[in-house]
């Protein structure tokens, strides 16, 4: 069992402070994706934007990270993707869907037929950090 006073402390403005060069590391569990497979779900009115960080590995040659921002109200979702690094070309794409209660961000793989690419199958991890809705929805 690790000691973690040893790894993380009080910071400044009540954040956690990582000693050593310490931090986070994260491995599955994985989904496989196919056309319209879905991330993760979230409510409206609990959320109001989402930022994600989402890791990609089809195989030993293709892997991808992408950093992407979500924001939604009960009518819309409007999805940014910030940052995107591959070793070979993109691997998945990123959108969302809503209802009146809930965002569904949804991936699938990359398809080219004129490239012969298909990443069907490959192997998404996620983290997120969630931001509350600071303004009820109104009923």
């Amino acid at each position: 069992m690790h000691n973690l006073a040893k790894y993380i402390s009080n910071g400044l403005k009540n954040t956690l402070l990582f000693r050593n060069n310490s931090g986070f590391s994260h491995n599955g569990p994985w989904k496989q994706v196919y056309p319209e497979t879905l991330l993760d779900r979230w409510h409206v009115g609990d959320f109001s934007s989402v930022e994600y960080t989402i890791s990609v590995d089809f195989d030993v040659n293709n892997k991808e990270i992408i950093k992407v921002l979500i924001t939604a109200t009960k009518d819309q979702a409007s999805v940014v993707v910030y940052a995107r690094n591959s070793t070979a070309s993109n691997i998945i794409d990123v959108s969302a869907t809503v209802n009146d209660s809930f965002v569904d961000v949804i991936v699938n793989p990359v398809i080219n037929v004129e490239l012969a690419t298909n990443f069907t199958g490959a192997k998404v991890i996620h983290t997120a950090q969630y931001f509350h809705t600071q303004t009820p929805l109104v009923v």
